[in-house]
């Protein structure tokens, strides 16, 4: 949805559905007063001044560039304060989609003692985000399904025509994932998808062989970095071309086996850009 299309009741009506989801009832404190501000707003400029604004960029071999724009506000939930409500621009210029940002991508490890118990938490966000986003989509607030559509009707524009490499796409995202699949198939790519890091890393290990993954870090059970990890031990695949996506803050030491990284949300021309960069070199 443009954003001049998006009205304040509308982000208002986005907002009390995740309250429900999330709280059930309005909790008293910060987020109380938050909501509050929110519903005085009646011009959307105004309102979004109450969110955090960010633009993505491109942060890795310098391809491409960013700029699209994040808005993003901290409702948390019962269990954990930190989840975001997010109105972000992704893929294709000037439209916008509401979705979920759970910020748990803490890098708690196992040998945590508290690892257990942060996996179920991460499972409850994972389960609450799901549930969010199907209630937005049933009361017609653009989500990434609106999104999947778009990417699906634009491919039939973008169509080329002959197969061009086998990607993977690894994204926990269903809605972006098919979107991107579409996307990448009309430019003739083969595309195959997995939703998770253990789904993909058991594509990985099977023929036949891949040209490029495109990983998205922030991932419930096994994140990016981990699979990214675990790919480069696998015979064959050490120059494998794998572009990492991250809403998320990450370090680049702590990406220097990936051949590239886009910060989400990103434009659809710079992904394109980055795939046929990294294919040519390949």
């Amino acid at each position: 949805m443009r954003l001049e299309n998006i009205s304040c009741r509308g982000v208002s009506r986005a907002v009390a559905i995740y309250i429900e989801h999330a709280w059930g009832v309005m909790p008293a404190g910060p987020v109380a007063d938050l909501v509050e501000g929110l519903r005085s707003c009646h011009e959307l400029d105004v309102m979004l001044e109450l969110f955090e604004a960010e633009a993505s960029a491109t942060h890795k071999d310098g391809s491409g560039q960013g700029g699209f724009r994040r808005y993003a506000i901290r409702l948390g939930n019962t269990y954990y304060p930190f989840m975001k409500l997010v109105v972000q621009e992704y893929l294709v210029s000037g439209e916008f989609f509401f979705s979920v940002d759970t910020h748990d991508n803490l890098g708690v490890g196992e040998e945590n003692p508290d690892y257990k118990e942060w996996r179920q938490l991460k499972r409850r966000n994972r389960e609450l985000k799901i549930a969010i986003e199907a209630a937005w989509e049933l009361s017609g607030i653009p989500t990434h399904a609106d999104l999947q559509a778009l990417m699906e009707k634009l491919a039939e524009d973008e169509h080329r025509g002959r197969r061009q490499a086998r990607l993977l796409v690894v994204d926990d995202e269903t809605h972006v994932a098919f979107g991107l699949k579409a996307l990448l198939s009309a430019r003739g790519h083969q595309v195959e998808l997995a939703h998770d890091g253990i789904e993909a890393l058991e594509r990985l290990r099977c023929e036949p062989a891949l040209d490029l993954v495109l990983l998205d870090n922030d991932m419930p059970e096994l994140d990016g970095r981990a699979v990214l990890e675990e790919l480069r031990s696998l015979p064959g695949l050490e120059n494998l071309p794998v572009l990492m996506t991250t809403a998320s803050t990450i370090e680049l030491t702590q990406l220097e086996r990936a051949s590239g990284l886009l910060r989400k949300p990103y434009p659809r021309q710079v992904l394109l850009k980055m795939i046929d960069q990294l294919l040519a070199g390949r």
